[in-house]
């Protein structure tokens, strides 16, 4: 067999089986065959590939304001996408491509994050909400339940603890 024919059956193994032989040319006409599988066999394809592009040009207005509702009420895409029930990669596009988003999902997206359609598209400022905390506020309600006497034994109690924290 001469070598004009070996390297002809070489290419046709190649092109057939490229999973079972590794080509190393090395130079002109010649060519050696290894029998090892292919190093990249079992790796993923974007294995090596950086986990996204970074991003070159600004977010829409829109997109800005859903991501920062989102990410205030402490919501991962996916948990945002469940809660609307969307997929995952329609929330990014919102949030980073389209500029003027549909009626309806704007109206879902307001009563998921719960926040006005004035704060969403900051025509009021944010509410900012001040005065005590939930639990104060019951702890209040029933402390205003409660007889007179009841009220001050409570306060006392209170007013002794308060004075020994600080």
């Amino acid at each position: 067999m001469c070598l004009s024919s070996q390297v002809k059956t070489i290419k046709i193994l190649s092109t057939l089986n490229l999973h079972n032989f590794l080509i190393v040319h090395i130079g002109i006409g010649m060519q050696a065959i290894s029998t090892k599988k292919a190093v990249f066999r079992n790796r993923p394809y974007n294995g090596r590939m950086a986990s996204g592009r970074t991003t070159t040009k600004q977010a829409p207005f829109f997109g800005q304001r859903l991501s920062y509702f989102r990410k205030q009420r402490g919501m991962t895409q996916q948990e945002l996408a469940d809660a609307l029930e969307i997929s995952r990669s329609l929330v990014h596009h919102y949030e980073r491509n389209c500029p003027n988003p549909t009626t309806d999902f704007v109206l879902k997206v307001s009563k998921v994050l719960d926040v006005s359609l004035d704060e969403l598209f900051e025509l009021k400022p944010e509410k900012i909400k001040t005065g005590p905390p939930p639990r104060v506020k019951k702890l209040t309600q029933r402390l205003v339940e409660l007889p007179k006497a009841k009220q001050s034994v409570v306060l006392e109690m209170l007013e002794s603890y308060l004075d020994k924290a600080s």
